[in-house]
């Protein structure tokens, strides 16, 4: 029974709570105004009303470096990008934004230039670019548009302003020396791949031109007349012997008819041999090695070929290289400038001094809830 009664007198029923309310209640609501004064005190009169300023820009969706050169210079094959070189252009040229933006490079000259150091009394800069990174630079990006917003949150709205505008001077600034120093490496490398491709071109044109003077200009068609009049005399020895053998049938074979006909037959035979088996240069119709000649031929005359397309792929794309190399202009689409605010984002002050004024009730309630439990535990241990 003892056992039972004790634990009866350790919970808390409703209605204990209710009774330690009642008993409490001037002293829980003398708590619940005190906080509710601290909360406006701070909210309205300590804390700083914080400003935000936001500017938005467009993706151009153009491809820098190499990888964009290329793909101008590909159009009858189509994009690079849509045969899976990377992700889409604008998504990757708003990454390489927020990249800039979150720079120390970007960072550190506006710490300097509006002297947030000495007004936010930071030791290091270290801590000012990390401070400035995480608690007033807000990037926030539309991939599907290709639209991002840079904001700054500040006490100073007019500060907040001039921050955004010297954050999109250094965006588009260090953007301009990246894009030019790129454009000078691509350059650098397309020319040196320029002029190997001359020298290349240079190198098959003369072996071409070698070949040339000594079997033709055209080898190839030479072999084709040679062998259509290899072909013609072929026919035209078969229909002789055919002759031949009508003539031997009627005469004999000492007629002089007979012997003129064999002598003729015997020339194309001749003729026939000479052509297929002749290397002399100086003759027009010779098919002797003529296989090789002309697959030598063929060849040299492709190499010129091959070398002249790399060379005609190549020129615009240095051209090109040679341009973006001295570009300077701004590179980035503003499409709404930074304004000043007209209301504050944070603090929310009325709802900050709500949730504080209403968590105040249930917390001086469980102080006088835990007084009352050590006072019944007390009482408990003097019976004892």
């Amino acid at each position: 029974m003892k056992e039972n009664s004790d634990k009866n007198t350790d919970s808390i029923t409703l209605l204990d709570l209710i009774n330690i309310f009642l008993k409490n209640k001037k002293k829980i609501f003398i708590f619940t105004a005190i906080v509710f004064v601290a909360s406006v005190i701070i909210y309205f009169f300590v804390l700083d009303l914080i400003y935000m300023s936001t500017a938005s820009i467009k993706s151009t969706g153009k491809s820098s470096g190499l990888l964009g050169s290329l793909d101008m210079g590909l159009t009858d094959i189509g994009g690079l990008e849509d045969i899976g070189f990377g992700g889409g252009k604008s998504a990757r040229e708003l990454a390489a934004y927020e990249e800039i933006l979150l720079s120390r490079r970007c960072l550190e000259p506006l710490i300097v230039k509006f002297g947030l150091m000495e007004r936010d009394k930071y030791d290091f800069m270290e801590e000012a670019i990390k401070n400035f990174r995480e608690e007033k630079l807000k990037i926030t990006q539309e991939k599907l548009a290709g639209v991002m917003y840079i904001s700054v949150l500040d006490k100073d709205k007019y500060l907040a302003k001039e921050m955004v505008e010297f954050l999109l001077e250094q965006l588009d600034k260090i953007n301009i020396e990246l894009n030019v120093t790129n454009a000078r490496n691509n350059r650098e490398f397309i020319e040196s791949r320029y002029l190997k491709a001359k020298e290349d071109l240079m190198k098959a044109e003369d072996s071409l031109k070698s070949f040339q003077l000594i079997y033709g200009i055209s080898p190839d068609l030479q072999t084709k007349a040679a062998a259509q009049s290899l072909f013609t005399l072929e026919a035209e020895l078969k229909a002789e012997e055919v002759k031949l053998d009508v003539i031997k049938k009627i005469l004999s074979p000492d007629q002089p008819e007979v012997k003129t006909q064999e002598a003729k037959v015997n020339s194309l035979r001749d003729k026939i041999t000479h052509i297929s088996t002749s290397t002399d240069l100086s003759e027009f119709l010779r098919l002797g090695n003529s296989p090789q000649i002309v697959m030598e031929f063929l060849r040299l005359q492709r190499d010129v070929e091959i070398q002249n397309k790399i060379l005609t792929f190549l020129l615009p794309i240095y051209e090109q290289a040679k341009i973006e190399e001295k570009r300077e202009t701004p590179t980035i689409l503003v499409l709404d400038k930074p304004y000043v605010a007209d209301k504050k984002t944070k603090p929310k002050r009325l709802t900050m001094v709500l949730i504080f004024t209403f968590l105040s009730l249930p917390v001086g309630l469980s102080y006088y809830v835990v007084k009352h439990k050590i006072q019944v535990l007390r009482s408990n241990l003097d019976k004892s």
